[in-house]
């Protein structure tokens, strides 16, 4: 008796169910009989949108059973994810060797002109084995200052690489040719101090105007040999040139740096397209005393820019009667493929919103006009198709990164322009990759990642309202209290960061660890806190989050039987589309026949001033140009045509004995 109850109550809430599924489902405006009663000329028209709208809403596969046309933007597709995934794997291994190049550079100056630099601060370790470089007595500075001094100086004989002054000539153009002493540039020395500090009856007096001060070291063959000899003696020469470091200068200095100019060649055998390059490495030392705690800071930073002070070319592997190396010829050809694709993706994506733009504002007319039902913004925003606009958008980035690639490639070299060139690249080819999915959706197999993002979008960007504010509130708090405290909580993005990884369930025992221990109440707080934030975040909010996605992964689920479109909401729009059913077989001539351009709306009449118009006009005339360097056979779009006309389809329809005297295209 309690299993037949249960029974009933399953069977009912199944009726129920399906019951509200239908009710869904039904048309809550009766177009056709409201089409019935309008005159010839406005039904007629009605018919004509109608079936342009079933088209316009076909998938590419529906399209090519109608009308056997090739799917040239999906073929674009396919071809951009080869040809940008091999410009981008080509673009990488340049850009790595390029990239490695500068660090390289970075750490050889690094032991160069830092005393006792070792390869463990070489290494990125977390945590960090050692402190932050530093000096922390007179001696140890002069000591500092006077290795810098010897190994710029000395930078031709013992480094083990092309280094070289940056002088305006070399003599007989030899990078490696012996320069004269009087030629080396000097040291550039940049002192930042404030004006004064006096001190009277122990009352400290600051005169906080900021002095900047610039001074050339032209130092004598002599002066530097003594300063090789002894590192005593750099403190007496920077004291004939008024750079002097005294302990009475520990409270108005702030800063001072070093700075230089060297050059240098790069050449890598083992990178496919490397010629040799020349470039500018500027050099700046920084003593940072800044804090006034008697730890001083030494850092060192370079900027590597290309410059035209020598030509390289590779005598081998060169393309017989081409001057250029099979990679060179590779690259080139890659880039201007990628272009050409790009534009022409471009070109008919905009080709496609424009018209559907066009078909949007004939629906609103006729809606309002005619049927006197306006149509809602949700039902406009249906002729709005995102995917297209995603790929317009990635067809930008890669055509703005692929020709900063070429001017790359043609010895343009700039850091910047790298890692713009590759931000542009990457981010196109990650949204070319994404763009694939729209084709994945049309099988019903593989359109349930979309469909459930698409069905739990709103519910979780309410939740995530409310989990940003409380991540932000944790944020703040841990960033103030436990930021003095922990390396882990130093900035605002560091704390962030922290908490992120906290979430992710990562690096837990080494946030608790790195708290320091010296102020009690705050390593006890800081334990407090990682504890609530752990447990409140990982158990409570990440598991709501992800039920969310589980609910409306079951509701996409239970209702994929009923078809895709029972899971998406209705609007009169559709409910005019599927008030008369378009035929099942669609690869039938009657299909074909039905669906042919001279029997779908003309696009073009009553908005001869439009814009988007006269955009799509200068499309059809390019297509129409290109169309007849091919022998004079018209390509014609996989998107909705605008004023088209196919003499096989009017023949067809001849042979069936349709009159397409009776089928002219009618304005609206």
């Amino acid at each position: 008796m309690s299993r037949r109850s249960t029974t009933d109550r399953s069977d009912f809430n199944d009726n129920a169910s399906n019951a509200s599924s239908n009710a869904s489902r039904r048309p809550t405006i009766n177009f056709q009989e409201i089409m019935e009663d309008l005159p010839h000329h406005e039904r007629e028209t009605g018919e004509r949108l109608r079936r342009h709208l079933q088209f316009f809403f076909m998938n590419p596969m529906e399209k090519w059973k109608v009308r056997h046309q090739l799917p040239y933007k999906l073929v674009l597709q396919v071809l951009k994810i080869v040809f940008v995934t091999m410009q981008l794997i080509l673009f990488a291994e340049m850009r790595m060797s390029h990239v490695d190049f500068l660090e390289d550079t970075t750490t050889v100056m690094r032991h160069r002109f830092l005393k006792e630099w070792n390869d463990d601060r070489d290494a990125l370790q977390y945590p960090p084995a050692e402190g932050r470089y530093s000096v922390y007595d007179d001696q140890g500075l002069s000591e500092h200052l006077s290795f810098l001094i010897n190994s710029y100086y000395s930078i031709r004989n013992d480094s083990f690489a092309s280094f070289s002054y940056d002088v305006v000539s070399h003599p007989s153009g030899n990078l490696g040719a012996q320069i004269s002493f009087e030629s080396i540039p000097p040291i550039e020395v940049l002192i930042d101090r404030i004006s004064n500090v006096t001190v009277n009856n122990n009352t400290y007096n600051f005169d906080i105007r900021e002095v900047k001060d610039t001074k050339r070291l032209n130092l004598t063959e002599t002066e530097v040999f003594q300063i090789g000899q002894s590192d005593d003696a750099v403190r007496d020469i920077l004291a004939t040139r008024g750079i002097t470091f005294l302990p009475e200068d520990a409270l108005k200095i702030s800063t001072v740096q070093f700075k230089f100019r060297l050059r240098t060649i790069h050449y890598s055998p083992t990178a496919g397209d490397q010629k040799p390059e020349c470039y500018k490495i500027s050099v700046s030392i920084k003593f940072d005393n800044s804090r006034h705690t008697g730890q001083v800071h030494v850092t060192l930073s370079t900027v590597v820019s290309y410059v035209n002070v020598c030509n390289g070319r590779i005598i081998k592997g060169q393309v017989s009667g081409v001057g250029w190396s099979f990679d060179t010829l590779l690259i080139g050809g890659t880039d201007i493929f990628v272009l050409i694709l790009c534009i022409l993706s471009l070109i008919l994506c905009c080709r496609a919103l424009i018209k559907a733009h066009l078909l949007q504002i004939k629906t609103s007319d006729y809606f309002e006009n005619v049927l006197k039902n306006k149509i809602t913004v949700t039902d406009q925003l249906d002729f709005l198709n995102l995917w297209y606009v995603m790929i317009v958008v990635n067809d930008a980035l890669i055509i703005i990164g692929t020709v900063a690639k070429i001017s790359i490639e043609f010895q343009d070299f700039d850091n910047s322009l790298f890692t713009l060139t590759s931000i542009f690249l990457g981010m196109g080819a990650l949204l070319v990759y994404v763009g694939v999915l729209r084709y994945f959706g049309f099988f019903s197999q593989y359109n349930i990642l979309m469909l459930t993002l698409k069905r739990s979008a709103p519910n979780i960007m309410r939740f995530m309202t409310c989990a940003i504010v409380l991540y932000a509130g944790f944020l703040i708090a841990g960033w103030v209290i436990i930021g003095p405290y922990s390396m882990k909580f130093r900035t605002l993005a560091e704390s962030s960061e922290a908490l992120f990884s906290l979430l992710n369930g990562d690096d837990m025992f080494a946030t608790f660890y790195t708290i320091n221990d010296s102020n009690t109440v705050i390593k006890v707080f800081g334990t407090v806190y990682i504890y609530l934030f752990v447990s409140l975040f990982i158990y409570v909010v990440l598991s709501l989050f992800i039920a969310i996605i589980m609910d409306a992964y079951e509701v996409v689920k239970d209702r994929y039987s009923d078809g895709l479109r029972a899971i998406e909401k209705r609007g009169c729009l559709r409910d005019f589309v599927e008030s008369n059913p378009p035929p099942s077989e669609l690869g039938s001539p009657t299909t074909r026949s039905a669906y042919a351009p001279s029997n779908l709306l003309n696009l073009a009449a009553g908005n001869d001033s439009s814009r988007a118009l006269r955009a799509l006009h200068a499309i059809d005339n390019a297509r129409d140009w290109l169309s007849s360097l091919r022998d004079g056979t018209r390509f014609q779009s996989f998107s909705n045509p605008l004023n088209d006309s196919n003499e096989d389809v009017l023949a067809d329809q001849n042979a069936n004995g349709n009159d397409p005297h009776n089928s002219r295209p009618s304005n609206v």
